[in-house]
Order: C-alpha cells, then structure tokens, then sequence
C-alpha cells in the first residue's frame, strides 16, 4: 500500500488513468465537441474557455487533443502487441525446426532489420491503402522481423533446458512441449520489449500521419495535428506545442515502463 502512496508511483497512477480514459471515454473529460469550428476563434490563445488554445479553423485544441489519444496512442498498442504475437509464434514455430530452416528464418529476420523499420512501413503503405488502419497494419509487418528473431532465441534456449529435453525423453507430445515449454519462454523477453515497442510504434504511425498517410483533418489525430500546425507557427505556438508534448508524455511513459518490465522479467 505504501508503494502506491509514494509520489511518483501516484503520478503515474493518475497519468494511466488519464490516459485509459482518454481512450476508452473521452466524453467524460470534455464536452466540448472536437470538430466544432468557430471563425471568430482562430488561433485563439489558450484561455478558461479554451485552456490549449484553438487550431487554424477555431477548433478546441484540449478536446481534439483528447479524442485524438484513441487513434494515436491505441493504433500504437494494436501495431506493437501485434507484431509480437506474430512475431513469437513465428519464432518460436522457426526454434522448433531443423537446423537449415531456423538458419534460413534467422537471415529472413536479419534482412527485414538491416532497413530502417519506419521506412519498411513507409514502402509497405505505398503497396496499400492509406488510412489509420493501413497505417497500422504497416507498422505491424514492419516491426514483426524483430519480434520474431527474439522469439525464436529465447525458444530455442528453452529447447535446450533440461526440462524440455526430459520431457522429450518421456515421451511429451510435440504440440504439448511447444505450448508447455517453449512458448512461454519466449512470451517473457518478446512481450517485455514490446512496451518499449509501443512508444516507437506510436512514434511511427505520428510520423507516417504527419506525412499525411494516416488520419487526415478534420479527424483529431496528434500526427496530423503537428503537421497542420506548422504552417501557423510563426503565428502560433500552441498548435504545435501542446500535440507535441502529449505525444512526447506518452511514448516516454511506455518507454519508461517497458525498460521497467524489462529489468523485472529479463
């Protein structure tokens, strides 16, 4: 209990949920609606009737800032949650093959990560649909090679353990020694690394929205945000600023967190 009084471990608390809610239901923090234009409040400095400001057509920054957390920060989560998952089951699949096949599957993974991994996406979104959902899916396959080289060393590890090599000798089923055994063992390193990876799939997806792939306007998305923002910057701060710094908050505090789980589990 004590644990969870201590300052910093309150301040992440309430950042968490602030960040849960965002998500799951904006509404509850501001009513204000986030594609609401006003032609009499353009560029408005931040205020009490609008404590971020307005955008470059009069539009609520605050609440646009906390509509769009759902299409930045949960594309993010889907993008790297699901690039592990594919990428473990790949991996551990490759572990548990013969020798040339793992090889092969090793210099598959190796040259998937000799290119930059935003580029990867930017060319696999060339190939298909634009939008947040294509976007998303690009950033997934972009990132699995990763994954999936993790998985299958900390599966093959797990096939050289005593436990598994017992369970072989016992007469264990295959597919048992695969879920029981080598599975899990890779899940621990892979999923710890895919926190961190939350921040940098959220940083992708911004950048790839920034170019204009993603959410476009007037949808709230923080990418799209600081891309509309820059042409008014000499005029104003505020629309660049305060996406920026949301953006900038929440790929830290996954960063943060997944180096925690990391030194926890590895």
């Amino acid at each position: 209990m004590r644990r969870f009084l201590k300052p910093t471990a309150l301040l992440v608390l309430c950042f968490e949920v602030l960040l849960v809610l965002m998500i799951v239901a904006p509404w509850l923090l501001t009513r204000v609606d986030p594609l609401a234009t006003d032609a009499a409040q353009v560029l408005a400095a931040p205020s009490l009737a609008h404590p971020f400001g307005t955008d470059q057509t009069g539009r609520d920054l605050l609440a646009r800032i906390i509509h769009g957390a759902r299409s930045s920060v949960l594309t993010g989560v889907v993008a790297a949650f699901g690039a592990a998952l594919i990428g473990t089951v790949l991996g551990t699949i490759a572990a548990f093959g013969p020798g040339w096949e793992r090889s092969l599957f090793m210099r598959i993974t190796e040259a998937g990560m000799t290119l930059p991994e935003f580029l990867i996406a930017l060319l696999i979104v060339a190939y298909t649909n634009t939008g947040l959902w294509g976007v998303t899916l690009a950033v997934t396959l972009a990132t699995i090679p990763g994954y999936a080289r993790i998985a299958t060393v900390s599966a093959r590890n797990a096939v050289l353990t005593e436990a598994y090599i017992t369970a072989k000798v016992l007469g264990v089923g295959r597919c048992r020694r695969f879920f029981v055994y080598a599975l899990p063992t890779a899940v621990r390193p892979v999923f710890a690394l895919a926190l961190v990876g939350v921040g940098v799939a959220i940083l992708m997806i911004s950048g790839l929205t920034f170019l204009g792939l993603g959410l476009t306007s007037p949808d709230p998305d923080w990418g799209a945000m600081l891309s509309q923002s820059k042409t008014y910057v000499n005029r104003a701060w505020w629309p660049l600023l305060f996406p920026g710094v949301s953006l900038i908050a929440v790929v830290a505090y996954f960063m943060l967190r997944g180096k925690q789980l990391q030194r926890k589990w590895l």
